[in-house]
């Protein structure tokens, strides 16, 4: 196979892989290792594919060879650091993301992992370092902002609301990001912006029983029973098995009678 052809064979390869054809281009990747034993793009990309598929020994056989055959790219070392995260091997997965920094301190996606491995190792403040610098490369990411808001609602409220307001504005027409700072309302007491927030996603046809259950407990808080009582109705004409909606339904009618 001619290097044009390995090209066309690639560029193909990578369409089908972007379209989630995933076998058809794993097939021609191993067509191109066939070929060019060298390849270390075709041995990256297809790792990629076994990480999905959940083949973690042939994901990390293939970014290893990846990164021997060419060790100064920063995302071979990103994705390897990927591989070894659900690998439950973090020590070297942070070792593998914070050589990625290393090679490139644009690296988005390690000073990211960082910050989602660090919070599974509960070090909080490490976590809020990568994250923040995360977003001072992409401040447009909602994950990072939900992550870095989720954190600080366990470790310092106060600074929780402006990140889960800024997914909000960057997911505005998603149910999630609702129910996160609506949940953050409720547990920070903030019943009057809770109910203000949930009822402007009522306004946009947002409607799904979780927000519904949390407006209830908010009206609830707020000392109006009439419309707690119809939103926990809603989420559980939604789902009549919810069992939050259904329990508050149910004290909400024994302090009527």
């Amino acid at each position: 196979m001619s290097e044009f052809l390995i090209d066309q064979a690639m560029k193909e390869a990578i369409d089908l892989q972007n379209r989630n054809q995933l076998d058809d281009a794993k097939s021609i990747y191993k067509k191109i290792i066939a070929h060019d034993k060298n390849n270390s793009d075709a041995y990256h990309l297809i790792s990629l594919i076994y990480l999905v598929e959940g083949n973690l020994d042939e994901a990390k056989n293939n970014i290893m060879t990846a990164i021997e055959l060419q060790p100064e790219i920063s995302v071979y070392h990103s994705n390897y650091g990927n591989i070894l995260y659900q690998s439950n091997n973090l020590e070297f997965a942070i070792q593998e993301h914070k050589r990625a920094i290393k090679l490139d301190k644009k690296n988005f996606q390690s000073f990211y992992s960082l910050g989602v491995a660090y919070t599974y190792l509960k070090n909080y403040e490490k976590a809020i370092e990568y994250y923040k610098k995360a977003l001072s490369l992409d401040e447009e990411s909602s994950v990072a902002h939900n992550n870095l808001a989720n954190i600080y609602n366990n470790v310092n409220p106060n600074l929780a609301e402006e990140h889960y307001l800024k997914v909000l504005d960057l997911v505005s027409n998603d149910a999630m990001p609702y129910i996160n700072i609506s949940n953050y309302y409720l547990k920070n007491t903030k019943y009057k912006k809770c109910v203000q927030i949930l009822e402007d996603a009522l306004d946009k046809d947002i409607k799904v029983k979780e927000l519904y259950n949390n407006l209830g407990i908010a009206y609830y808080a707020t000392k109006d029973n009439i419309k707690a009582k119809t939103m926990f109705e809603h989420a559980i004409k939604l789902d009549p098995n919810y069992t939050h909606a259904l329990d508050n339904l149910k004290n909400i009618n024994n302090l009527d009678k």
